[in-house]
């Protein structure tokens, strides 16, 4: 059975199969990974990405911020080793119009996203252990 994943760079509708072992799902439109890597995610296309059904853990970040370059390598590392969950970052201070929306009160924070709805949030540069277990919590 094939997925529907929206492209985070150009917004297309992407039909991905199931994938081999060392394959990687890319844009039919601009070529770019649809797995694998970290989502850029904007104000305009935060509730595509979002809303297309699939898990997605969205790291609220700024650049000044120093304990969310300090996540960042872990969200990484989970978006290379998981296929089950999309990893999403979405700058605060050049999409402010979303971080309202949310409440984003303090960075880092992550919001366990699925089907477009939220499950739950994990504030702070915390361990890939506590994340693990985030995810099983919240999308288990």
């Amino acid at each position: 059975m094939s997925d529907i994943i929206v492209c985070p760079k150009c917004q297309a509708s992407n039909r991905v199969p199931p994938l081999g072992n060392g394959q990687h799902a890319i844009c039919g439109r601009c070529k770019t990974p649809l797995r694998g890597v970290p989502v850029e995610l904007t104000d305009d296309s935060f509730d595509k990405v979002i809303g297309d059904g699939q898990a997605t853990i969205v790291d609220f970040w700024a650049a000044w911020c120093g304990p969310c370059r300090m996540i960042a390598p872990l969200l990484e590392e989970i978006a290379a080793e998981r296929s089950d969950v999309r990893i999403a970052k979405l700058n605060v201070d050049e999409h402010s119009r979303t971080s309202i929306r949310f409440n984003v009160q303090g960075i880092p924070l992550l919001v366990f996203f699925q089907g477009g709805v939220e499950r739950g949030r994990v504030v702070g540069a915390v361990p890939k252990a506590q994340i693990e277990s985030a995810i099983a919590q919240y999308f288990g």
